[in-house]
């Protein structure tokens, strides 16, 4: 596991990384190293609400509905990765893939699950999947918000 705990400045683009046990106990984790980093580089709040959001979504699916991937430790779970930059966060969770491809559901109110990808669909500017080597990697793209210099 790699997490920041320096001050960054909101600009930079260091990718930060985690690999996650492929548990439901990994998404609480994830969101608050990812929320203690991001706070570090002063990015407004309700952009870190929509980030952390996207992140519970994008693991708790991972976590859920995927195959792991091999981790560095030779465990096996999920990677998540991020980064600041133009005013941007870049998220990105990799797995091994499952069933079928993530996409974008209408789930009926009555349902209990579904609506991961309409929920990061909603708060993020844009978010694609990407398949290659036997992974999958949804990324999600929040922000922009406004300098404070400007």
């Amino acid at each position: 596991m790699h997490a920041a705990t320096a001050p960054r400045p909101a600009g930079t683009r260091d990718v930060r990384f985690l690999e996650l046990v492929n548990t439901v106990s990994s998404v609480p984790m994830a969101r608050h190293i990812v929320a203690d980093d991001l706070r570090a580089t002063g990015i407004p709040e309700s952009v870190l609400e929509s980030v952390i959001a996207v992140v519970t979504e994008l693991v708790s699916n991972a976590v859920l509905h995927a195959r792991p991937v091999s981790l560095t430790d030779a465990g096996e779970g999920v990677v998540l990765r991020w980064a600041v930059t133009n005013r941007h966060v870049l998220v990105n969770v990799t797995d091994g893939g499952g069933p079928e491809e993530p996409t974008l559901k209408a789930s009926p109110i009555e349902e209990p699950e579904g609506r991961g990808l309409a929920i990061v669909d909603a708060l993020a500017r844009d978010w694609s999947v990407r398949s290659e080597d036997d992974q999958v990697t949804v990324q999600a793209v929040v922000g922009p918000w406004e300098s404070r210099s400007e």
